[in-house]
């Protein structure tokens, strides 16, 4: 079994990886793993008023499923950005590296990009997820989405997997669309969303806005 060390460049486009300034690997090349799906790190209230960007680098061991395993921080920014990036980093998904054809393992490095002019918006910031002592937000009041009409004559059915800020409020905020859909269910989801409240969650006996994933299904009723 080969673990091989590829440089792997996440840009701010998903499925977007490139192979570094590395040795050229012996009897066949590596695809390296790419994203299949990811949400950005949220900035900190810190690092943006003192106008902080770069890169935070992260080492980490992919499997054959492509499955990643965070090994350490080769590149740090400090103010918060560091745990940002890894917080992230635990919600992508990746395919695996492949050498002709075949997953194999690799150790690679990941660079998480932090750009003012490209980050969630300032009210993001200080999100965190849920657990390390942080309860999950509960619905109160929930909406459902619309099915647009061309959607429905299309019979088209999925989810929609939408990141939304849970503020102290209890309000929704959808701050990154992670899987869309087409024909307008993307955005009927988004505006459900927004309609919800919650139960906000808490740490330490004290309400914060937590980030979390909403899964939003679109099924048809099945003819009998």
């Amino acid at each position: 079994m080969y673990v091989l060390l590829i440089s792997l460049l996440v840009l701010l486009a998903p499925q977007r990886v490139r192979i570094g300034d590395n040795p050229t690997v012996p009897n066949g090349v590596i695809n390296p793993p790419k994203v299949l799906s990811y949400t950005p790190p949220f900035y900190t209230r810190a690092a943006r008023d003192n106008r902080i960007e770069g890169t935070v680098t992260i080492e980490a061991g992919f499997d054959v499923n492509g499955n990643a395993n965070v090994l350490r921080t080769v590149k740090s920014l400090g103010y918060g950005l560091d745990e940002n990036a890894l917080t992230a980093l635990g919600s992508w998904k990746f395919s695996p590296a492949l050498r002709n054809g075949v997953p194999v393992e690799v150790v690679a490095q990941i660079d998480i990009d932090f750009n003012l002019t490209t980050a969630p918006p300032a009210e993001f910031d200080d999100a965190i997820k849920v657990g390390a002592g942080v309860s999950a937000p509960t619905v109160l009041k929930r909406v459902d989405p619309r099915y647009t009409d061309e959607a429905r004559a299309a019979g088209l059915q999925g989810t929609v997997i939408l990141q939304a800020i849970i503020g102290t409020d209890g309000s929704a905020k959808v701050a990154k669309v992670v899987k869309p859909m087409e024909m307008g269910l993307t955005e009927s989801a988004t505006q459900a969303i927004e309609q919800w409240k919650f139960k906000p969650g808490v740490r330490n006996g004290k309400q914060v806005a937590v980030a979390v994933n909403i899964e939003v299904n679109f099924n048809l009723p099945k003819n009998k």
